[in-house]
């Protein structure tokens, strides 16, 4: 009996030890050391594992299987094993078992029903749990089913992923919230939008470069760099792809670094270094050839001419035409060297013509910034104006045509009264007289009711904030974006008066004082609250510095949220724009 109990016991404990190192593999992998992972998993023995055990080792196989070796038939079949042994004993590990099944289907042909009924048990996990993070991955499979078709597309994407960004943020899933972030400026940068990329990039830079998991580290510094080449600005890009090169050398994925080699290549080569654009491009082919790949990359031969130019330059005495193909080699290069000259220069001359305009035109933009928001204060105070005197109108001929009438009535009927007073019929009289009282009380009220409206009754917050921003983007200063969600309930007057001027006065703290070119409004609705996001691309400021004394008006909005019971929260630093949170109760 001794013996049996001495015998459990280390069977026990060799099963403790082997789920130890199962979870080792998982922390591997959380952060993208695949092949680490791998080399632990081979240590496992199973045996003495569960059917939940079992499971949780079949989803680590299969992440191996699709990261490392990109086997995705092998690792489907993996992961569908582990799910039949997973059953429904583990909604957090079942939810990840059909996101990788998702993705599966995704690349194969015919298999999008498949995807799309994954998709939506998920989304049921995400309903039964509650857990932020389904929400937001059930999120994620809502935008990867917007039409590519949908003239929204965009604008439908964005919402999403900013609503995501807030539910990650209230949830303190910085992982996430950061992923989301870099996803948005994804976005930006697919709609050809630069500027908003660049400016979602920077915000997410601090949290990529504190990030463990490799692979996105590699793919940030790859598509800020895709963004800065657009933006012409290809120093930046070679600086980021170079950080991006390094990181992939510990790297498995061959395919990332073949992609970051053949984007070096190109931007050296569009910055005119020419022999580091060479360098770069032979690196590309040895890594390709390294690959077992057959193909060859054509740009080499033109890279080898450019360089070729500028080595003949410093070479000239030393080269000699000794045969007919060198001799229609330096003619093809003279010929090549002479119309390079001639656009060199035209676009010398015509660089300098652009520097002078857009200097004009800076001029003009500052003149045009500080005007836009003086004409829509003036066409504000011109509506009120008419507006006050439609209203003056209207009460003088309710008070001539109603009120006027019913006075004039009930002064006869007293008069009557006072003269002719007979107790057999003046009851009458009175009777009249008192409902006549009555109904001009009733139209004294309604009339008071009826001028009671807030300032937006007629179209609500969300189109005057629409308005507002489209005024501001057709002036060619600001592009400004609304965001909202759960928006479709009516607020009080005096609450959507608030929130009005408060978002009018930091739109125009942007245009006057952040020198930005993009800016965005996100309102996301809640049973209890609702939250507020301004955010700019612009040169921010320091928010230690006093409230008070800053010119922008931030301590008056401060003290109106406080009023509310409200929350506000400035998040600026120099060169790195700006974005003030805001947290309004409903209840």
């Amino acid at each position: 009996m001794k013996l049996i109990k001495v015998l459990l016991f280390l069977f026990s404990v060799t099963s403790l030890a082997q789920v130890n190192l199962l979870d080792q593999v998982r922390r591997k992998n959380d952060v993208g050391k695949y092949q680490e992972g791998k080399d632990i998993l081979v240590k496992i023995d199973t045996t003495g594992f569960n059917s939940l055990n079992k499971a949780k080792y079949l989803y680590e196989v299969a992440l191996g299987k699709i990261n490392l070796e990109g086997e995705i038939v092998k690792s489907y079949q993996i992961l569908l094993n582990a799910k039949k042994l997973l059953k429904d004993q583990n909604d957090n590990l079942l939810f990840k078992l059909n996101d990788e099944l998702i993705y599966a289907q995704l690349a194969f042909d015919d298999s999008e029903n498949t995807a799309n009924e994954l998709m939506a048990e998920n989304c049921a996990i995400a309903e039964k749990t509650k857990d932020p993070e389904h929400i937001i991955y059930c999120n994620g499979y809502l935008f990867h089913q917007i039409d590519n078709d949908d003239p929204l597309k965009f604008k439908k994407q964005l919402e999403l992923l900013h609503k995501n960004r807030v539910i990650a943020e209230k949830a303190n899933l910085k992982t996430i919230h950061g992923n989301e972030i870099i996803n948005i400026a994804t976005i930006h940068e697919r709609a050809k939008q630069f500027d908003s990329a660049m400016f979602y990039y920077e915000k997410s830079k601090e949290y990529v470069e504190n990030k463990e998991y490799v692979p996105t580290k590699i793919a940030y510094y790859n598509n800020v760099a895709n963004t800065l080449n657009n933006l012409g600005r290809y120093e930046e890009a070679i600086d980021n792809l170079n950080k991006a090169l390094q990181l992939s050398k510990d790297e498995t994925v061959n395919t990332t670094k073949l992609n970051i080699l053949f984007n070096l290549a190109q931007n050296y080569d569009l910055n005119k270094d020419y022999e580091k654009g060479l360098a770069a491009y032979k690196d590309y082919m040895s890594y390709y050839d390294s690959l077992n790949r057959t193909e060859r990359f054509s740009a080499v031969k033109e890279l080898e001419t450019k360089y070729q130019v500028q080595e003949r330059k410093l070479e000239n005495a030393e080269l000699t035409a000794a045969n007919e193909r060198q001799k229609l080699l330096i003619i093809s290069i003279a010929g090549s060297a002479l119309v390079l000259l001639l656009i060199a220069g035209f676009v010398y001359n015509n660089q300098r013509k652009k520097q002078r305009i857009a200097k004009q035109e800076a001029e003009l933009e500052k003149q045009r910034a500080d005007n836009l928001m003086k004409n829509q204060e003036l066409a504000t105070i011109d509506a009120m104006i008419q507006g006050q005197e439609k209203e003056r109108k209207k009460l003088a001929e309710d008070l001539h045509d109603n009120l006027g009438s019913s006075l004039t009535t009930i002064r006869l009927y007293f008069d009557n009264l006072k003269n002719h007073f007979k107790p057999e019929t003046s009851s009458e009289i009175y009777e009249r007289t008192d409902k006549l009282l009555e109904d001009t009380y009733a139209t004294i009220r309604g009339m008071s009711h009826s001028r009671h409206n807030g300032v937006l009754a007629s179209k609500g917050l969300i189109p005057s904030l629409q308005t507002l921003a489209e005024n501001i983007t057709q002036s060619g200063k600001l592009k400004v974006d609304i965001f909202h969600h759960g928006m479709d309930r009516k607020l009080e007057n005096s609450l959507e008066l608030n929130l009005f001027r408060m978002l009018q006065e930091l739109v125009s703290n942007v245009v006057k004082h952040a020198g930005a070119t993009a800016a965005s409004i996100s309102i996301i609705g809640s049973e209890n609250s609702i939250n507020i996001m301004v955010e700019d691309n612009g040169v921010g400021f320091e928010p230690s510095l006093s409230k008070k004394a800053d010119g922008m008006g931030l301590y008056s909005i401060e003290t109106r949220v406080e009023e509310m019971d409200g929350v506000f929260e400035i998040d600026s630093n120099t060169g790195h724009g700006t974005t003030i949170s805001i947290e309004i109760p409903t209840l």
